[in-house]
């Protein structure tokens, strides 16, 4: 990863003079991302130094060289500098929160795989070793790295609160202190715990009542940003220079970033692809699996209560399902009837055909649950069921969300374009100089559009990536064909100015 070369880098240059950054967050944030890079705080610390010297110096040296005065150069170095060296800082700590949502969407899947270990006679090492095995996105690394501990001789109890305290999910925190402390007492789990991950859900509701501003200012940001550029670039008399192309892929990377905000895929709440391969399955593939799997964890539910059998349980409701586990639960009893195998086997067979990760881990977890006793299983799995359906309802509304700002985000594109449009044109006349001089240095006809030329291919090139983008952002159907709209209303709006100014 480039981060961590970057922080080994700097610290094998600088690490020694630097002063130890007390700094306990960041610590933590060091201490959790270890199973995925190595990297330490006074590395990060380094870093932090390093590249914002190299920032400043490289702006100071461009902005010297578009002769900008010194009074413009500093502040503008200064501040590149400044949010250089916090970027660096405080990347560790913003990657341990992002992952905080996730840990949490999968703490209620992790402490149902120890509940099922301990109750088929398991010890902790054997739940341990089924989580490092589940593929979890990054539970597994950790649990693997956990492993390696234990057999260097840490006990599991130990390894497992040790990584409860360096994790910022307090869900998962309290399961596995529940955990530590139900073998310590002889206690049972189902007993001191739901199983329930209130802090995701909280999170998403936030989330989800934030969405909206959110998605405007987005929006807001770039749209607006490309137009005070063009109107700085006007007035301080830069708008034929050539260097100007240089900003188009910066406005478009920035346009990029924010809009990955809100593209977050494959969620724990809609599952995950079972494997990543060169087809992988679509999102709308997978949430269809899993909302078809969500009724089949209630009809399963039912019928397992009811007294029955998992074998019998599959085969009353086959007919009742959706096409999508329909075709999971004919691999089953394919397995089970026609080539004699345990129902262990032909639910494990069923996982294997699976395009969601969860909707393959929950298969074979009900048939272990159903090997001990099969009206207790349809009881939690009835708990389960539930619970998911829930916390898939509250995670849709999202969707909802960002629908009904669609058209917002699409005038606010449309409109941006066409002010750009008209900017563009203006940007040869608005020269503070001239402005302030006795009257404009122009006459009409000697200046042309091939003398702002690199401003209209950079703004040019920016609207059809805005209108790309942010069609993308909010989940638009025809985001190029927007692009498009975009681009042209730009060139039109600017051709009916140009013309009224006087433009060649």
């Amino acid at each position: 990863m480039l981060y961590e070369k970057l922080c080994r880098f700097s610290e094998r240059i600088a690490g020694r003079t630097s002063r130890k950054l007390d700094d306990k967050e960041l610590e933590r944030a060091v201490k959790f991302l270890a199973p995925m890079m190595d990297i330490s705080v006074r590395g990060v610390k380094a870093a932090a130094n390093l590249l914002s010297v190299l920032v400043l110096l490289l702006l100071v040296f461009l902005l010297t060289f578009l002769e900008l005065s010194l009074l413009i150069v500093a502040p503008l170095a200064g501040m590149a500098g400044v949010v250089t060296y916090y970027i660096i800082v405080t990347y560790p700590v913003s990657m341990m929160n992002s992952y905080k949502l996730g840990l949490s969407e999968e703490a209620d899947l992790v402490f149902e795989q120890f509940i099922l270990v301990f109750q088929s006679g398991g010890t902790i090492f054997d739940a341990i070793e089924m989580v490092a095995q589940s593929d979890h996105p990054y539970l597994s690394k950790a649990f693997t790295q956990m492993i390696g501990r234990i057999n260097e001789g840490t006990p599991p109890e130990t390894c497992l609160m040790d990584f409860a305290k360096d994790q910022p999910s307090d869900d998962l925190k309290r399961y596995f202190t529940a955990i530590v402390s139900s073998l310590e007492k002889k206690t049972d789990l189902i007993d001191m715990l739901s199983g329930e991950s209130f802090e995701a859900d909280l999170a998403l509701r936030q989330k989800n009542l934030e969405l909206e501003s959110r998605l405007l200012i987005v929006a807001a940001l770039v749209t607006y940003v490309p137009i005070m550029f063009t109107l700085a670039i006007s007035l301080s008399g830069y708008a034929t220079s050539i260097m100007i192309v240089l900003v188009a892929p910066v406005f478009i990377l920035m346009n990029a970033l924010l809009k990955s905000r809100f593209s977050r895929q494959f969620s724990a709440y809609f599952d995950r692809p079972r494997e990543t391969s060169i087809v992988a399955p679509s999102q709308n593939q997978i949430i269809s699996e899993y909302d078809a799997f969500l009724n089949f964890l209630i009809l399963l539910g039912e019928r397992l209560r009811s007294g029955d059998t998992l074998e019998v349980s599959l085969d009353s409701i086959r007919d009742d399902l959706d096409i999508e586990v329909q075709k999971l639960v004919d691999v089953a009893l394919n397995a089970i009837y026609s080539e004699n195998a345990s129902i262990v086997e032909g639910m494990a067979r069923a996982s294997e055909e699976a395009l969601g990760q969860r909707v393959s881990q929950m298969l074979i977890m009900i048939a272990i649950m159903c090997e001990t006793s099969a009206q207790a299983a349809g009881d939690r799995i009835s708990r389960i069921a539930t619970r998911l359906v829930k916390r898939s309802a509250v995670a849709k509304e999202r969707d909802s969300i960002i629908a009904a700002q669609r058209m917002k985000v699409y005038l606010l594109t449309i409109t941006s374009a066409a002010v750009l449009g008209m900017l563009a044109s203006l940007s040869p006349f608005l020269f503070i100089g001239s402005l302030l001089s006795q009257g404009p240095t122009w006459t009409p006809g000697s200046i042309t559009t091939l003398d702002i030329l690199p401003l209209l291919l950079t703004l040019g090139v920016t609207t059809l990536s805005t209108g790309y983008q942010n069609t993308r952002m909010v989940g638009g159907s025809r985001p190029i064909v927007l692009g498009l709209v975009c681009g042209l209303l730009f060139w039109i709006s600017f051709a009916l100015s140009s013309s009224m100014m006087g433009l060649g």
